[in-house]
């Protein structure tokens, strides 16, 4: 596709790179401080840090991306007229942030085609962004162009072996609830399991400290950056049936133990 050419993509990564981290600075003003904390109708929570730094993404798109269209967290779809979709999680992790711990992070997606949260093929992502603003630390991807962290790149582990995998996710309890098997051999098979969870975990399998990070129920914002990061880095992303789409759950690997986690 001409218009997503890499050099264009790696442009549109570091626009988005630099916005995540505008966002974080937002976040940052309320984190650890006093703010009050509402629960929305799926019972999750939501902070004025959420809704402030989602309409800084928005607002940075709108005027350097007037065309694409936009789908966050907080406020929905925006139709474009072009032929692009930005996915916004102002703050992936917001129950971290409202603990005080700073494993939460700033996710930013682009999607080619409109997208409304629908599952679609995972090769449609075309740029991702994971920011945790608290270690200022950030993992970021475009198409044909690798993966980058920190100063260089990042890169999967090469682990292949479950019993000497490095295993996280987000609630081992809802794990165990909603795929038991999954759950069942990663407890009894891995080297270690651990709830690094929410986008931190991903970020740590991008970049090869972890070999896995599993999640049985997700939101499309909570994963739209993953697949051109996790495939860029080397790695695989799909749900937990193997299939390459963003859908309703999602397994992050190196590529190699992802088999043996998801076997029959």
């Amino acid at each position: 596709m001409s218009r997503h050419d890499a050099e264009s993509l790696a442009r549109l990564r570091d626009w988005a790179v630099s916005v995540a981290r505008e966002a974080g600075e937002v976040t940052l003003r309320y984190f650890r401080g006093e703010f009050d904390v509402e629960l929305k109708a799926d019972e999750t929570p939501v902070t004025r840090a959420d809704r402030e730094a989602e309409q800084l993404v928005r607002a940075r798109i709108a005027a350097a991306y007037p065309d694409d269209a936009i789908l966050g967290e907080e406020y929905g779809a925006e139709a474009g007229t072009g032929e692009r979709t930005w996915v916004i999680d102002p703050i992936d992790g917001t129950k971290s942030f409202v603990a005080g711990v700073p494993l939460y992070a700033v996710l930013i997606a682009l999607v080619d085609g409109a997208y409304a949260g629908e599952e679609i093929p995972t090769d449609r992502v075309l740029v991702g962004v994971i920011h945790v603003p608290p270690l200022d630390e950030t993992v970021s991807a475009a198409r044909g162009c690798g993966a980058r962290w920190r100063d260089g790149t990042a890169s999967v582990s090469t682990r292949s072996s479950l019993a000497q995998a490095r295993v996280s996710t987000t609630d081992f309890v809802d794990l165990y609830r909603r795929e038991p098997a999954v759950a069942q051999r990663i407890l009894a098979f891995s080297e270690f399991g651990r709830t690094w969870g929410d986008a931190y975990g991903y970020l740590l399998t991008a970049t090869g400290r972890l070999d896995a990070m599993v999640d049985p129920i997700v939101s499309p914002w909570d994963i739209a950056p993953l697949p051109v990061i996790m495939e860029e880095a080397g790695g695989a992303f799909t749900d937990l049936r193997g299939r390459a789409v963003l859908g309703t759950s999602a397994i992050a690997s190196n590529g190699l133990v992802d088999g043996a986690i998801l076997r029959d």
